[in-house]
């Protein structure tokens, strides 16, 4: 076992970093931050069951997914030249929707890269702007998108802001009721959503000029089919209700299951994207950004005005079949600065024909899009340069699921733990993640020092899917254990070298990642589906053995826990909910070290520590094979919580 820094540990400090004090604020701050403090004035009920049911509700609801969070504001928009005449159906549809002989319910389908959600954004704007929007949810990959337990809990809570009167009336129910939450969404539908608009208008009659839409964008991405048909009927109930209208658009791509459940819904109509003329909205956005292209090489001089040629053009329609995801891409590629835009155009397009037409490539309806991805990524020539850039890749995704499940972009956002060039460098000790990312700019946004979004994320997840396909991606395809191995070595290196010198979040920033990701990524229930990392494959990978990772010193993490968790974690409870191993990966991990780090918080849950640490209380962890020594010096204090 290695020496902790914690071991023995007794009313000491490092430099400036002073332990009580740092426990002691840790404890001592019991303010409801944010959105609870705002409410504290208007309560008409009891005022602690009143805010004690706004977290509540506030716990349940998925904020990633609504056209409020961070992850929306990276997403990007239509073109101002395309898909304006399905937008203008659909708007005629929610605007007609007040006469009681209309449709109100809406299934927007087409297949990956058709710009389904690009469509919702451009509707979700619209209806703010016409005061129209009742909630949005927008289902994603990462852990929190990809369910739907937190569905209707999250429009409802969108409601509260948009329904006079509802707001009270959600949480005087879920004040006598708090239960609520564990029933089936078709329950939560009728007690978190019409019981309050029946409450709040008991008295008064509706009077909203128009039915209050709800958007809700990739429901093909809800892992669960089961709920996604009760997101389905759900949205069916709200919009056929009599009394209280509200009109829907949900967008999917065509799978089986929710093909069949539209087929067989009542009232319902259908905007089916192949119905449309992509072609020309592709053309018409094609023309508009080469223009742009060429005024922006104009003062070069470098560029002709009849460039492309319409053949080229026709060419580029042809080869994107309907996905506005390859345009979108070739033309951030060509703009990039580093080479003639003319050759690049070149290279692209013979890189694509080549694939395209080739008779030894299995049936791939995403081929023209992956050669473009390759014709990309090729140059990364130099052997580290491609393992770096292969991480990073693979991390980004990784990243993105880890702090979206915290919702610490939001809740903890001065923080900045999302993936940046900063934070990957940071995190894996490297200094070549600019360099890597330089010529990745088509397919990746990566910010700059004076964009107001910090973060680096796929503009597509056509990308991922290429990425975790080794007959699409070749070398640069990984395993999802192999990213998982990577993270967990990484982790545990920066927690070791962050209990030499204490260093706060904001200074130790892949410290502070690697606690989050050591305490979440093995609380997920879905762990890595491609096989398990076996010790071989962990030094395959890596080259350091499995016992290296095991022999790390769980105090280390509980030591950084015990500082600072309230920056991951608002409640203690929420830290061990998260704290909960199921099945490690990592062969040896649950007994060596998730258990007792699961135990520990356990006892700091019990013990009274805002006196002076560690007097009253004395946390001694022996890693023995399988065994957790938890000593507790005096009685136990009461509960703290």
């Amino acid at each position: 076992m290695s020496t902790s820094v914690f071991q023995n540990a007794s009313q000491f400090s490092t430099g400036d970093v002073n332990i009580g004090t740092h426990i002691n604020n840790y404890f001592n701050d019991n303010t409801l931050k944010g959105e609870i403090a705002a409410y504290r004035g208007w309560a008409t009920f009891d005022g602690n069951r009143c805010l004690d049911a706004l977290e509540l509700l506030l716990k349940h609801t998925t904020k990633e997914a609504t056209h409020e969070s961070v992850t929306y504001s990276y997403a990007p928009a239509c073109h101002p030249s395309t898909r304006k005449i399905i937008k203008t159906d659909i708007m005629d549809l929610i605007n007609s929707s007040r006469n009681s002989n209309t449709l109100r319910f809406a299934w927007l389908s087409g297949p990956a890269g058709a710009g389904k959600s690009c469509i919702q954004r451009s509707i979700v704007d619209e209806c703010l702007a016409g005061h129209i929007l009742g909630g949005s949810f927008f289902f994603g990959r990462d852990s929190g998108r990809d369910h739907a337990d937190g569905f209707v809990a999250t429009i409802a809570h969108q409601l509260c802001s948009v329904v006079p009167d509802f707001q009270e009336a959600i949480l005087r129910k879920i004040a006598f009721d708090p239960s609520i939450f564990e029933n089936s969404l078709l329950v939560q539908t009728r007690r978190l959503v019409l019981d309050p608009l029946e409450a709040a208008y008991q008295h008064k009659e509706w009077i909203q000029p128009r039915p209050i839409t709800i958007i809700v964008d990739g429901l093909d991405e809800c892992r669960d089919s089961a709920q996604r048909l009760q997101v389905v009927r759900v949205l069916q109930i709200l919009t056929q209700h009599r009394k209280f209208p509200f009109c829907a658009i949900v967008s999917s791509r065509p799978e089986f299951d929710i093909l069949t459940a539209f087929d067989e819904a009542p009232l319902t109509r259908k905007f089916l994207l192949h119905a449309y003329d992509s072609d020309r909205d592709l053309m018409a956005y094609l023309v508009a950004e080469f223009a742009r292209i060429r005024r922006m090489m104009s003062l070069m001089g470098i560029i002709k005005e009849s460039w492309p040629t319409r053949r080229v053009l026709d060419t580029l329609v042809k080869m994107a079949s309907g996905q506005f995801i390859f345009v979108s891409t070739v033309i951030r590629y060509l703009e990039n600065g580093r080479e003639h835009p003319e050759d690049l155009l070149k290279q692209v397009l013979a890189a694509v024909s080549t694939r395209a037409v080739s008779r030894n490539a299995p049936a791939n309806p995403f081929a023209e899009l992956d050669a473009l991805y390759t014709e990309i990524l090729r140059d990364q020539a130099n052997p580290a340069l491609f393992k770096c850039t292969r991480q990073i890749l693979h991390a980004i995704p990784e990243i993105w699921r880890v702090v979206e499940t915290n919702s610490l972009l939001t809740m903890s956002g001065d923080l900045e733990l999302g993936p940046s060039p900063g934070m990957l460098d940071a995190f894996f000790s490297t200094t070549l993640t600019d360099f890597c990312l330089s010529r990745l700019y088509a397919l990746l946004h990566v910010p700059s020092p004076v964009m107001e979004t910090r973060y680096i994320c796929f503009y597509h997840k056509s990308m991922e899917d290429y990425l975790k396909t080794p007959q699409r991606s070749g070398k640069l395809f990984q395993t999802e254990a192999d990213t998982v191995a990577q993270f967990v070595i990484a982790s545990t290196q920066n927690l070791e070298n962050w209990s030499h010198t204490l260093g706060s979040p904001s200074e130790d920033k892949g410290a502070t990642l690697s606690a989050l990701y050591l305490c979440i990524r093995f609380g997920w229930d879905q762990l890595p589906t491609q096989g398990e990392v076996s010790a071989t494959v962990l030094e395959s990978i890596t080259g350091m053995r499995l016992k290296e990772v095991l022999k790390f010193d769980v105090t280390i993490l509980l030591g950084w826990i015990l500082l600072y968790g309230q920056q991951l974690w608002p409640n203690l409870p929420d830290m061990l909910n998260h704290i909960k191993p199921h099945n490690a990966p990592l062969g040896g991990l649950q007994d060596c070290w998730l258990d007792p780090l699961a135990e520990g918080v356990k006892v700091l849950h019990r013990c009274e520590v805002s006196v002076v640490f560690p007097e009253r209380c004395l946390i001694s962890l022996s890693l023995a094979p399988s065994a957790v020594v938890l000593v507790q010096m005096e009685e136990e204090m009461p509960a703290i919580l």
